[in-house]
């Protein structure tokens, strides 16, 4: 265990953990988890209805801010320990709640995926350590498997110099915030990273194909948050994420770039944002106990030698809102070195298995 005296003293339980954006659909499968282990946060966002609808369910007490003033940020953060963010999109939030968080010496967590934030949260990796804190985004199903994937090819290949990192949901739904992150990202460019810096290309540019006898995928690399953390887990200086794709899809992947320019058009995303919030909810319980992810990971030396591994998980709202309560609670207990971390750096790469169904195969290509 790391510990660090500089922190905060914990009080009680209602001190320890503040979730913003608690009315969220994720953060909502993460309060479960929390309340099944008898852990009760302060609930915190803008809408003061929906937080007393959550509030009630959950038997947790609620304060309403939004983000405008930085005073009030801090003010609401001060007293305590621990702040997780589920207020996405995350380029909106996640560098607020940073700056308040060294102010208030209060350990910052999201479940982000976006490559900027994650940037932009090692940026603040050297304060975090003056002040005392762990500044640790991405602890949902972005990027919990993926990046733990990462950094146990790294330990079989430690000469390794490029990562190929893919998944692809298995009767799986997103949900409203989910669509509407998507939407913000989707008319950016895509994003992988060559000789350690990251770099655009075209949605649908780079692609990925494989079929054996126990594993078939076919994908195009997507703008994922492992392009960021990724590197700073392993230190490997090229790196693509793949997001399978039906084979129709995949096939007719061009017609995403035209899809990416048309949303690029104000009226027609503003547009589908309000379909996507009046309509779109996230699957039930029951649908997530059906669906699965898949992932998997090849890393590839100068020699051209590779190695190959690909996993089921359980479904990525069910691992964000187990992994999400499970980091916040090894932060709680101050299980966690300050400065800025990945899921694999903080908690070592059998992080993963605790999420995992079964091997589906690994391979070593010479």
């Amino acid at each position: 265990m790391f510990f660090n005296f500089g922190r905060k003293a914990l009080g009680n339980m209602q001190n320890k953990l503040i979730i913003y954006g608690a009315y969220g659909y994720s953060a909502k499968i993460i309060l479960e988890n929390l309340v099944k282990k008898e852990i009760k946060p302060m609930l915190a966002g803008r809408d003061e209805y929906k937080l007393r609808k959550v509030s009630n369910q959950f038997d947790c007490d609620f304060v309403v801010f939004d983000l405008e003033n930085e005073d009030i940020i801090k003010k609401n953060l001060e007293y305590y320990h621990t702040l997780l963010n589920c207020a996405g999109p995350f380029k909106f939030t996640a560098e607020k709640f940073i700056n308040a968080c060294l102010e208030t010496q209060t350990n910052y967590l999201d479940i982000t995926g976006e490559i900027h934030v994650l940037e932009k949260a090692w940026e603040y990796n050297e304060q975090a350590k003056e002040k005392g804190i762990t500044i640790l985004p991405a602890v949902g199903f972005d990027v919990i498997p993926t990046d733990c994937l990462a950094a146990k090819l790294k330990e079989q290949m430690p000469d390794a110099v490029s990562l190929k990192l893919g998944f692809e949901g298995i009767r799986a739904k997103m949900s409203r915030g989910t669509n509407l992150t998507t939407l913000e990202m989707i008319n950016d460019s895509g994003k992988i990273r060559k000789d350690g810096k990251i770099i655009p290309i075209d949605i649908g540019e780079l692609t990925y194909e494989i079929k054996n006898d126990k594993f078939e995928f076919q994908g195009v690399a997507i703008p994922w948050g492992d392009v960021s953390t990724a590197y700073h887990s392993t230190g490997i200086p090229n790196i693509a994420v793949y997001f399978g794709l039906p084979k129709i899809a995949f096939v007719s992947r061009r017609l995403m770039i035209v899809g990416k320019d048309l949303l690029g058009i104000n009226f027609i995303k503003e547009f589908l944002k309000k379909q996507i919030s009046e309509r779109v909810s996230g699957p039930t319980e029951y649908e997530r106990q059906k669906a699965s992810m898949i992932v998997w990971g090849e890393v590839e030396n100068a020699k051209g030698e590779k190695h190959f591994e690909a996993y089921r998980f359980i479904e990525g709202y069910e691992l964000t809102g187990r992994g999400a309560a499970e980091a916040v609670i090894k932060v709680i207990n101050n299980e966690v070195k300050s400065g800025t971390q990945t899921p694999s750096l903080a908690f070592g790469y059998s992080f993963m298995e605790q999420f995992m169904i079964e091997k589906i195969i690994e391979m070593k290509i010479n």
